[in-house]
């Protein structure tokens, strides 16, 4: 099913990170490589509040915002950009009256709003919750990603991922749209030998700041009808909810079982093995 789906579209854009590789335990390796600028005591307290997010008991969880300037989480809408309640690291609600209603992708600076789109950004927000500077996290960001393609088990191909691509790559086309920066993408695509696939790479994407105006840029380019694209990746706020307002269709990439609006566009499923 899900392969017709992705078939009924000329153009299908593709995340990288988290959407075509397996496994997550590169979110671990990057939560250690984290927690190694902390003393013992918060290492500990880092590593309990990652584990109340992995359960799913605490409110910082994808979809969510972190409000750097004020370390706090809010609850976002990312249909409506609408700011609906904020809460401290120990889930009471704060009132806070100097923001404004609502918060636009546009606005997403990742030092002071930080959208919590997948499984990299909840280790950011709890790192910034003890001490830590972006430029320190960038810093544990890109000794991870070096790390993954240098050691054992950390990057894992999708099983008949590329023999599905190798089939299709002659009468669709197929781009990459990835945060990751040209060459950090070229060496990940390289490792799971997926390079030469894709009639594009589009780098250091900055999702979901410019992801609309990404698509679109694509779409008027390759000649393409909103509704013959797909959008296909693991971050709700990056790939899908803004391919879902131009009018294309969504493969979401998600152990989550209920889709967040009603839209017959939007396909879930938790990995693209053996399509």
């Amino acid at each position: 099913m899900n392969r017709a789906f992705i078939e009924e579209h000329n153009l299908m854009i593709f995340d990288l990170d988290g959407t075509l590789y397996e496994g997550r335990e590169h979110f671990r390796l990057h939560t250690n490589n984290l927690k190694a600028y902390l003393d013992t005591t918060e290492q500990h307290q880092f590593e309990t509040i990652y584990e109340q997010v992995l359960n799913g008991h605490h409110h910082l969880q994808i979809g969510k915002i972190y409000d750097g300037k004020r370390d706090l989480i809010w609850t976002w809408d990312p249909f409506t950009t609408e700011l609906t309640e904020a809460k401290d690291w120990d889930g009471n609600l704060v009132t806070v009256s100097d923001v404004p209603e609502y918060i636009p992708a546009k606005e997403f600076d990742f030092s002071n709003w930080v959208p919590i789109g997948d499984g990299w950004w909840p280790p950011y927000a709890i790192a910034r919750h003890f001490g830590l500077s972006p430029e320190t996290i960038q810093a544990s960001y890109n000794k991870t990603k070096k790390q993954m393609s240098e050691l054992d088990g950390f990057l894992q191909q999708t099983p008949g991922l590329k023999d599905y691509l190798a089939s299709i790559v002659n009468d669709y086309t197929l781009i990459v749209c990835t945060n990751s920066d040209e060459v950090d993408a070229q060496r990940l695509l390289e490792f799971l030998e997926l390079e030469e696939y894709f009639t594009e790479l589009i780098p250091s994407a900055k999702k979901p700041v410019y992801s609309k105006a990404i698509f679109e840029d694509v779409l008027h380019r390759y000649q393409v009808a909103p509704e013959k694209a797909i959008s296909i990746g693991d971050n709700f706020m990056n790939e899908i909810a803004p391919a879902l307002q131009l009018g294309m269709s969504a493969l979401w990439l998600t152990d989550t079982q209920v889709k967040p609006v009603d839209d017959n566009r939007l396909k879930l499923v938790e990995t693209l093995s053996n399509l």
